[in-house]
């Protein structure tokens, strides 16, 4: 009697023997994160590339100065990560601007990184 797949790869057994997610074998899509998170990531990357700009800081530098690696601020930048609000407030430390300011409208924000950062000089 045929083996019949429990998935739809093209291996003919019920157990192709490949470690590749579940939705690659049934042929799906993978899951589309939802608008507003990709609005709240686009917002802390693009404001985080900004305010360092602003600040004159490498990744290397913020990271050091917020307890974080280079690469974590780099994932973060590249949108990569889902930041959670203890490190959006260690970051937004760093700038001396409160944490909602990461999640604000780059305009607005800017304004807030410039004021900060003329506090500091």
């Amino acid at each position: 009697m045929p083996t019949i797949p429990l998935h739809g790869c093209k291996n003919d057994s019920s157990n192709c023997g490949t470690r590749a997610p579940l939705r690659e074998h049934l042929n799906m899509a993978a899951p589309r994160k939802p608008a507003s998170l990709q609005v709240s990531r686009s917002a802390i990357a693009g404001n985080l590339q900004l305010a360092r700009t602003i600040f004159d800081l490498s990744q290397e530098s913020l990271g050091a100065q917020c307890g974080l690696n280079r690469t974590h601020i780099s994932a973060i930048e590249r949108q990569e990560l889902n930041v959670g609000i203890d490190t959006i407030a260690r970051i937004a430390k760093v700038f001396s601007v409160p944490a909602y300011v990461l999640l604000m409208p780059k305009t607005e924000a800017q304004a807030m990184f410039h004021a900060a950062l003329n506090t500091h000089a």
